[in-house]
């Protein structure tokens, strides 16, 4: 099954989703939570994060879309970024790079 990362706020965490990538939880410069990608989410992760204040994590889920619905998802995103960035100059190299990372994040 095909799945779709996601960037979620903490208020629609609920265990049983599963990480995305890995969250790292920072406390007076000092690292006191570690959660890789793959791991799904248990009501004890979810009190700790709460506990941490988390404001977003990252969730893979089921991507139910056709092939199709897919492309056209793709073709819209891409439009998108192209409207977001067509006043810029995108000879510019550091605007260059950030239109490369746009494009990128939201066509994955």
């Amino acid at each position: 099954m095909r799945t779709r990362r996601q960037y979620i706020p903490f208020t629609e965490i609920k265990p049983g989703m599963v990480l995305g990538e890995t969250v790292q939880v920072v406390q007076r410069g000092l690292l006191s939570m570690v959660l890789p990608p793959g791991h799904p989410l248990t009501p004890d992760n979810v009190n700790q994060l709460n506990a941490h204040h988390a404001e977003f994590i990252c969730i893979d889920q089921p991507d139910e879309r056709s092939d199709e619905q897919i492309i056209l998802d793709s073709e819209q995103a891409v439009h998108r970024v192209q409207e977001l960035f067509k006043d810029c100059n995108l000879d510019e190299p550091t605007l260059l790079a950030l239109f490369n990372q746009v494009m990128a994040y939201r066509t994955s």
